[in-house]
């Protein structure tokens, strides 16, 4: 009899030793509450618009052919410059352009083997290259790849007077004499350009037209109406044109973009106010815009907007129809789910997790949605919420102090 309730004891205390496990096993593997790292958001209040950009434009010749340019898109040119060659066809371009890069490579490699290395300044070459890096995968990002060759004869210079710099012997003869072999066998009197391209006038060069050079004008701002921009807005978004058939100028770097908003964006602009843009699709961002008009509709049911900018640059030089970002104000921040924030003691804060403790900290909102909000990053003040602290988002009787162990 005793052996039997001997047994029974030990078979209910090896039931309760397996629950007991598995509980905590459970506990761990779904605890009753949920948790997020803090870290930083950065973004910005801003609208975003559709419309087009209005330049001093002057289109010029009618070149049917295979041209190649002698200048970029964005360049600045004078009245007589040659700005392209003719060639016979295609394939001589093509050698033509090829033939180029490899002189300017030799250029590169004999100013090397005389020494002239530029800066040598380590931590100002690092830098550079990294610069020069960034805005490679953010034009190849863009699918602009027209600066390549550019980026690569910068990169030679710049990492051969890193080596140097650091004490190392740079031999660019080997490279050099097989250029020079390169150059020799491409090199030939089929290449000779059959005529030239002329710039009728001074002013930013552009290789191509759109089909968008006259519907809206920089002269005919001051007269249309809300109405007619915005028609004329929607013929430029359904009439674009690519063709290089023929070549256009700037005229002037201040140049214009006219898009629609509701009334209650427009109401967040002021007249006379500069604002920060960003276009979309173009490595055209950040760049200075001065409110110049806001032209209500009859109907009150949008309003025109006219931004001026007084920077020109190659993607500026052929944007058209891209949408803009206005920005208003930069956010940095932590990122805080609005369901995980808590008022005690009447301060608003979140629960955090040290170890296995409950803490409260306080939250300094700077930015808002209905989603979100973005507490200040401040450092040396432990009751604030700070960067990497585990925020308890979900969580059923927490509360101060509270040991999650212990469920």
């Amino acid at each position: 009899m005793r052996s039997s309730g001997a047994k029974l004891i030990v078979g209910l205390l090896a039931v309760l030793i397996v629950l007991y496990v598995a509980m905590q096993v459970y506990l761990v593997t779904y605890p009753s509450y949920r948790t997020e790292i803090a870290v930083l958001c950065e973004l910005s209040d801003q609208i975003t618009a559709s419309g087009t950009a209005v330049r001093p434009e002057t289109v010029s010749g009618d070149e049917s052919g295979v041209k190649y340019f002698l200048v970029s898109d964005g360049d600045k040119v004078a009245k007589g410059e040659k700005v392209a060659e003719f060639f016979r066809d295609s394939a001589a371009a093509v050698r033509n352009m090829y033939l180029d890069q490899l002189k300017k490579e030799l250029d590169v490699l004999t100013d090397l083997s005389k020494g002239n290395r530029g800066n040598t300044n380590l931590e100002s070459i690092r830098r550079s290259v990294y610069g020069l890096l960034s805005s490679y995968s953010e034009d190849i990002g863009h699918h602009d790849f027209s600066d390549i060759s550019d980026v690569r004869r910068s990169l030679i210079t710049y990492l051969s007077s890193y080596d140097i710099s650091a004490g190392g012997e740079i031999d660019t003869s080997q490279r050099a004499e097989a250029v020079r072999a390169l150059i020799a066998s491409v090199q030939s009197s089929d290449l000779e350009p059959t005529g030239y391209v002329i710039s009728e006038e001074s002013g930013f060069f552009v290789s191509f037209t759109d089909g968008c050079e006259t519907g809206i004008t920089p002269d005919s701002l001051d007269t249309m109406t809300a109405e007619e921009m915005k028609d004329a807005i929607d013929r430029n978004h359904g009439s674009y044109r690519y063709s290089d058939d023929h070549y256009k100028i700037l005229s002037d770097y201040t140049w214009y973009y006219v898009c629609t908003l509701s009334p209650e964006e427009a109401s967040r602009l002021r007249v006379g106010r500069k604002y920060s843009a960003d276009f979309s699709y173009s490595t055209a961002t950040d760049l200075p815009a001065t409110v110049e008009k806001l032209l209500p509709s009859e109907d009150g049911s949008f309003t025109v907007a006219i931004l001026s900018f007084d920077r020109m640059n190659p993607a500026a030089a052929v944007l058209r129809n891209e949408d803009v970002d206005i920005k208003f104000t930069n956010y940095r921040g932590i990122k805080v789910d609005k369901t995980a924030l808590r008022l005690i003691d009447g301060k608003l804060g979140v629960f955090v997790k040290y170890g296995t403790m409950v803490k409260f900290k306080e939250v300094d909102i700077i930015y808002e949605t209905e989603d979100f909000v973005l507490s200040s990053v401040t450092e040396g003040n432990s009751s604030l919420l700070s960067l990497y602290d585990e925020i308890i988002t979900q969580g059923k009787n927490l509360y101060v102090d509270r040991d999650l162990s212990r469920s």
